[in-house]
């Protein structure tokens, strides 16, 4: 019989060690963890997260320059008439205009709905200013001059304009000549008669000097030839009419 008691008192024994180790878990407050797989609560996405943002909506077409190739008189003495190609399908066609001193700036702008397609036509937009156009200028594509003379709009010199002086040798027909080249410096004027003319002209900073002849062409000075030593030698082989007074004397360009 004592074999039954001992295992009976061994099992007792433990029983009462595990009631013994649980009743201290609870006594220390010893969190207790489980083995179980937790559970998952599904991820909610706020309204805001998954609404689209609405396209952005499309400005107006860019404004475009239309290419002025005529300024005709309008009705009265306060209106120009700018002569252009428009896109048939322009929209709101207009001059923007600012009045300075003596001149008169003006563009023609439009804009083209995106995407339309369409041809050419032509078309007369007026520019009304505030005072009497007068003898003023109408500048038109950033730099071409007009100007009002005899009742018709004839296109100017950029430097003469269009009273140009009958002096050949006004220094304003020489700086026609350093514009048309787009001389960065101002020149020197060697020589100069009514038919002929030897100027300097230095194009660009760290250039030499160059010497150039020229002949006037009835609106202008047209050049022939140039020189890079002093006297005649080289202007006359080019052009033996040429007056050998205005040129012997002459030291080198520099």
């Amino acid at each position: 019989m004592s074999r039954f008691v001992k295992p009976a008192l061994w099992t007792i024994g433990a029983l009462a060690a595990g009631g013994f180790v649980f009743w201290l878990l609870l006594a220390l407050n010893i969190p207790y963890k489980s083995t179980a797989a937790p559970e998952t609560t599904p991820l909610t996405t706020s309204a805001a997260a998954t609404t689209e943002s609405p396209p952005p909506v499309p400005g107006p077409p860019a404004e475009s320059e239309a290419w002025v190739v005529d300024v005709r008189p309008g009705p009265d003495d306060h209106t120009a008439l700018l002569h252009v190609e428009l896109p048939t399908c322009a929209v709101e066609p207009h001059v923007e205009f600012t009045e300075i001193g003596d001149g008169i700036r003006a563009a023609v702008r439009y804009r083209v709905p995106d995407g339309a397609k369409c041809g050419q036509a032509p078309a007369d937009i007026p520019v009304k200013t505030v005072a009497p156009i007068g003898k003023r200028l109408v500048i038109v594509n950033s730099a071409d001059p007009w100007g009002l003379r005899s009742g018709v709009f004839k296109k100017c010199d950029r430097v003469v304009a269009c009273d140009p002086p009958a002096d050949h040798c006004d220094p304003a027909w020489v700086a026609e000549i350093e514009y048309s080249t787009e001389a960065e410096f101002p020149g020197t004027t060697r020589a100069c008669d009514q038919n002929w003319l030897i100027h300097d002209l230095q194009r660009h900073r760290g250039q030499a000097p160059n010497r150039v002849a020229y002949r006037w062409a009835g609106n202008g000075w047209s050049s022939f030839a140039s020189a890079k030593g002093g006297g005649c030698g080289e202007i006359v082989a080019a052009e033996p009419k040429f007056p050998t007074a205005l040129c012997q004397n002459l030291n080198p360009a520099g």
